[in-house]
């Protein structure tokens, strides 16, 4: 009986021992699928999320759509009134320059802004080399047209062309330049146009130097007024002009007025360089002649105002890595200009090297010599005897016969009025480019003269040589 008991038990337990790992697995689905409705559930809301951010996707789109269209209808708007107004193809830009100035011979030390020669407000501008266009502020407005006409006008209260030719006036330039037949490559100029000569530009922002070169200060002229054609070829362009020559109209008291001259220039591009260039100018026809009768000293020597010139200029330029060099000569003459009433000559050359020790800081250094010893000396509009605020012109600059101390009355009387002084000067100096607008400028000049033509303000003598100090802070947009 026990047997069969024990035997029951046994065939029981193996009965129900598969039921038993039928449960266990069960239990191991109903896991499995739990975790899978987790999972769903996962990826529903990943799915909800991403629904969601694809609708504010959308909604953001067409809203930015919209802005995108109201700026396009206010660009628009702006563009039209821009048009309507004459804004576009506008380009404005200018420039502020004050310096500081110290003249040795002059015994002078001051501030230089927009000041008229000397410092003397209520007495004529006077171009000195120690008062030119440095100390100086402009604005230019230049505008391009549909058809490729240009048009500038640059304003400069007291130190622009302008002020030098024609009173007291602010113009620097006034010119248009019109296509011919649509070829913006043939252009008819006219208006009053800067001078071309030399390979310094007029404006501190556009050049090393705070003083100008002797042959830009003297023996170069300062602005046309007239009509001429610009023509583009290449690597070429040529510019011609018939015009008044630093005068914008020749009255003389109704003495005479026609008094027009033929200039030109040529530029050629030279290939090969980070930037150079080669430049043939010339002149021929009347000059403004301010020289009066060397035997009363106040009777104009000629009725019209004016005289025969002749003036050719070659200058060039080459940069290259670090190092850049530039340089000019020059040859004129100009009748009845001379101290002595006969005809004035000069010739002269100047040359300037650069070097970028870094992107910031440049050096310069640059070397002048004009030969105008020819009849007592004489410039492009005649011999200079004016004075402004008791300063004499010569005696500023350096030109003229000389002088020597009489040994029996004390007094200094001018040498042979035959041959005048040649004039030498070096300068050395550095540029620090503070930021992208704003350049600050140093620069010690040395002057020379082969006479003693140097006024010494202190004792009232006459020495052969000058030192002038100067410092600028140059900011232009």
């Amino acid at each position: 009986m026990q047997h069969k008991f024990r035997l029951s038990v046994l065939t029981l337990a193996l009965g129900l021992e598969p039921m038993f790992a039928l449960a266990d697995t069960n239990a191991d689905i109903l896991r499995e699928i739990e975790a899978l409705k987790a999972k769903v559930q996962q990826l529903e809301a990943q799915v909800k999320s991403q629904q969601v951010q694809i609708e504010e996707t959308q909604k953001a789109t067409a809203e930015a759509g919209q802005t995108a269209d109201r700026a396009d209808v206010q660009i628009s708007g702006v563009k039209q009134t821009m048009e309507m107004s004459g804004f576009k193809g506008l380009t404005i830009t200018g420039m502020i320059a004050p310096a500081y100035v110290y003249n040795q011979a002059q015994q002078s030390g001051s501030f230089v802004f927009l000041n008229r020669s000397n410092g003397s407000a209520g007495d004529s501008s006077i171009y000195n080399y120690d008062n030119s266009y440095f100390g100086s502020a402009y604005i230019s407005f230049a505008k391009e047209t549909e058809d490729g006409t240009k048009w500038t006008l640059m304003l400069a209260p007291d130190r622009g062309s302008g002020a030098l030719t024609n009173g007291s006036s602010i113009v620097h330039e006034a010119s248009v330049s019109i296509p011919l037949e649509g070829d913006k490559n043939t252009r008819l100029i006219a208006g009053q146009i800067p001078d071309w000569e030399g390979y310094e530009s007029t404006w501190g922002n556009q050049m090393k130097p705070i003083t100008h070169n002797l042959l830009f200060d003297f023996a170069e002229l300062t602005s046309y007024t007239g009509v001429g054609i610009d023509m583009v070829r290449g690597k070429w362009e040529v510019k011609a002009m018939l015009a008044n020559m630093n005068s914008p109209r020749y009255y003389y008291d109704g003495n005479g007025g026609r008094a027009p001259a033929a200039v030109f220039r040529a530029d050629y591009a030279i290939p090969g360089y980070d930037n150079a260039g080669v430049g043939f100018w010339g002149m021929v026809g009347k000059l403004p002649n301010t020289n009066v009768n060397p035997a009363d000293g106040t009777t104009a020597l000629y009725r019209t105002g004016t005289s025969s010139a002749a003036m050719f200029e070659v200058d060039g330029f080459v940069t290259k890595g670090d190092w850049g060099y530039y340089g000019q000569v020059g040859y004129g003459q100009q009748t009845g200009a001379a101290y002595n009433g006969d005809t004035a000559k000069w010739w002269g050359l100047s040359g300037m090297m650069t070097y970028n020790f870094s992107p910031r800081f440049l050096g310069f250094a640059r070397a002048d010599y004009l030969n105008n010893k020819k009849n007592g000396g004489g410039l492009p509009g005649g011999y200079m005897n004016v004075s402004s605020a008791g300063q004499s012109f010569n005696g500023v600059n350096g030109f003229g016969p000389g002088y020597v101390r009489d040994p029996l009355t004390g007094e200094w009387v001018t040498t042979d009025g035959n041959s005048g002084a040649n004039r030498y000067a070096l300068s050395l100096g550095m540029n620090y480019l503070y930021n992208q607008s704003t350049t600050l400028k140093l620069e010690y000049r040395y002057d020379r003269a082969s006479r003693a033509t140097f006024l010494n303000t202190s004792d009232g003598s006459y020495r052969k040589y000058n030192n002038l100090l100067a410092a600028s802070v140059v900011v232009s947009f």
